[in-house]
């Protein structure tokens, strides 16, 4: 007997109990695990797997995610009950409104200084500082520099840097004979 017979013979006889019972013999769970853990079983079971674990993954995503998400979001960043937040903005409010009056105030208090220093006005915006101090420095260097300006202006004053008339030039005066005498003529 060769193998096509014992097949066909199988085959025509399937559903006889004893035929039944010798090939569940051939299908043990031993012998299914060791056939699915190997190479070709692999093969088969991995791409099923696969298929089962995307279904999955995605009906969990779908399900479960973005509750998920949310639920992290309100975690990290809770939503600020309205009295919080117009209590933030009127703190807010009153920050400016205090840093507006001071502002003022180091800015009337700069003016007094340049005034009685006798400095330029139209800059104490620019030295205007957060603070007093900060301020009062800036105004001191600008009064630093605006000495050292003077005195640079001094100095090439008191070099001689004035005209001086050339020597020995008589058109000068005569033009002032001139219009002396043009004075007179018209004066008569």
């Amino acid at each position: 007997m060769d193998i096509a017979e014992v097949q066909a013979f199988l085959d025509t006889n399937k559903d006889l109990p004893e035929v039944k019972n010798y090939v569940n013999g051939f299908l043990t769970v031993d012998r299914v695990n060791g056939y699915l853990e190997g190479e070709d079983g692999k093969k088969i079971l991995q791409p099923r797997l696969d298929t089962y674990h995307n279904k999955g993954l995605e009906t969990w995503k779908t399900n479960n995610l973005s509750k998920m998400v949310d639920e992290e979001v309100t975690k990290r960043f809770p939503k600020a009950d309205p009295r919080d937040v117009e209590l933030g903005q009127v703190k807010s409010d009153l920050a400016a409104i205090k840093l507006d009056a001071l502002r003022k105030d180091l800015t009337n208090k700069a003016l007094k200084t340049a005034q009685d220093k006798k400095l330029p006005t139209d800059l104490i915006d620019f030295f205007v500082g957060n603070d007093e101090e900060t301020t009062s420095k800036n105004l001191e260097k600008f009064i630093a520099t605006m000495a050292a300006h003077d005195e640079a202006i001094k100095t090439e004053f008191a070099k001689g840097n004035s005209y001086v008339p050339p020597a020995g030039d008589k058109s000068a005066l005569n033009g002032d004979e001139k219009a002396r005498a043009e004075i007179a003529k018209y004066m008569k």
